[in-house]
């Protein structure tokens, strides 16, 4: 079984995102994994802060 996992920069950008739909539609069965786009993991820390500070 393949298993690609695909995250921060490498789904960055448009461009980056491009890339790896290349790579996941080249007609192999896959399990394929995505996470946050860099920087989106910090934002929803920062935001939880927040959000904790004002209850």
């Amino acid at each position: 079984m393949l298993v690609l996992k695909f995250g921060g920069t490498s789904v960055g950008s448009v461009e980056n995102m491009t890339h790896v739909k290349n790579i996941i539609n080249d007609g192999t069965k896959k399990v394929v994994v995505l996470s946050a786009m860099s920087g989106t993991t910090n934002t929803l820390v920062e935001i939880s802060e927040h959000i904790r500070l004002k209850e």
